[in-house]
């Protein structure tokens, strides 16, 4: 149905897909490149998968930057290939991706972009009335 290719600058892609794979345990449809982390040109591997992608999944990429060397790379790379490419990817929007069961569309990748967007926010303490932090402080 969907498959997921995470390319990041260092071990952050596969902090990604450990990090699924943890809370989701659904991980089978997911690949994750490590760029720059050796000599090797990650390039080569992620064309590679993309190419034998099965055309009957819709492939996401997720890369880390907007307009870093990764994602500039994978931009190039929807000349030739057919994906959606997303980048500025979170954890919310990994799990979001992964969970969802029916096939991803544009669309539909915007707006679990938008609400992966929500996840970022600053937290304050929630005071009691006795100036006591409540510990629940997502009730």
């Amino acid at each position: 149905m969907n498959s997921f290719l995470i390319i990041t600058h260092s071990t952050l892609a596969e902090g990604l897909y450990n990090s699924t794979k943890f809370l989701s345990g659904l991980t089978t449809n997911v690949k994750f490149i490590d760029a720059y982390v050796d000599e090797s040109d990650w390039t080569k591997k992620a064309e590679e998968i993309i190419s034998n992608q099965d055309k009957e999944k819709q492939l996401i990429v997720l890369t880390d930057i907007y307009g870093g060397s990764v994602n500039q790379k994978m931009t190039l790379m929807l000349e030739k290939y057919h994906f959606i490419l997303i980048t500025g990817v979170n954890l919310p929007l990994v799990l979001s991706l992964v969970l969802e069961t029916q096939p991803l569309t544009k669309e539909k990748c915007s707006n679990l972009v938008e609400e992966a967007r929500k996840q970022l926010q600053i937290i304050e303490p929630i005071k009691t009335n006795n100036n006591e932090t409540d510990s629940d402080f997502l009730s």
